[in-house]
């Protein structure tokens, strides 16, 4: 997937039509799959512009290990962009730099105030994580963009079903509040390898904080 040359302006943002692009079967050969639903162009104001228009700045939330990247941006409540992506390769300071570079169009295509990023549970933390974890918080700090790292247990408050609240829940629960999520929702449900829950995890932390 090929971003096309964008502008980041700290002054305004400006939306522009939904751009739908399906996934990629995963009997491609691409070690990845994107998702793009919304494309925001920042344009330069005018003068006249400046004293009536508003400044969006907008909420990254991103949800990884050292194969899946979840990434979803939000605004106001409005659900603007996400995506997976997965990295097949074994662990190494490159495919770190990969999963760095499939962020870096998030901030030059918007303007991001805060990066919510979902953190599983001590046990589940290895070291290989933590070393993408640093180099991730290392690249935000690098764009004066501040860092929050938020435990995915948090993501239980979408859900207000009694009984145990599992991650199958918490996905319908953040499908149900993002209708546009259903469908991966369901895929997910069909799905004997788990694919989505890192998308579902980004949007939540996003939303958590949007």
């Amino acid at each position: 997937m090929h971003f096309g040359i964008m502008i980041r302006c700290p002054i305004t943002c400006k939306m522009h039509e939904s751009i739908k692009k399906p996934f990629y079967s995963s009997n491609w050969k691409q070690s990845w799959q994107y998702h793009n639903i919304k494309s925001e162009i920042v344009e330069p104001p005018t003068m006249s512009s400046l004293s009536v228009r508003k400044v969006r700045m907008m909420t990254l939330g991103i949800s990884t290990n050292t194969r899946l990247v979840g990434v979803a941006i939000i605004d106001n409540g409005e659900l603007l962009d996400y995506f997976v992506r997965l990295h097949k390769s074994s662990w190494s300071p490159s495919k770190a730099t990969q999963i760095i570079t499939s962020l870096e169009p998030c901030v030059r295509q918007y303007c991001i105030k805060q990066v919510i990023l979902s953190m599983p549970p001590a046990h589940c933390q290895t070291r290989e994580f933590n070393e993408l974890i640093s180099r991730i918080k290392e690249f935000f700090a690098g764009k004066d963009i501040p860092v929050i790292s938020e435990s995915s247990q948090m993501l239980q408050i979408f859900c207000n079903e009694h009984g145990r609240k599992t991650k199958k829940k918490i996905m319908r629960a953040i499908a149900e509040k993002f209708p546009e999520l259903k469908m991966f929702y369901d895929r997910e449900m069909r799905n004997k390898n788990k694919y989505y829950i890192k998308l579902f995890e980004a949007v939540g932390m996003a939303a958590l904080y949007s």
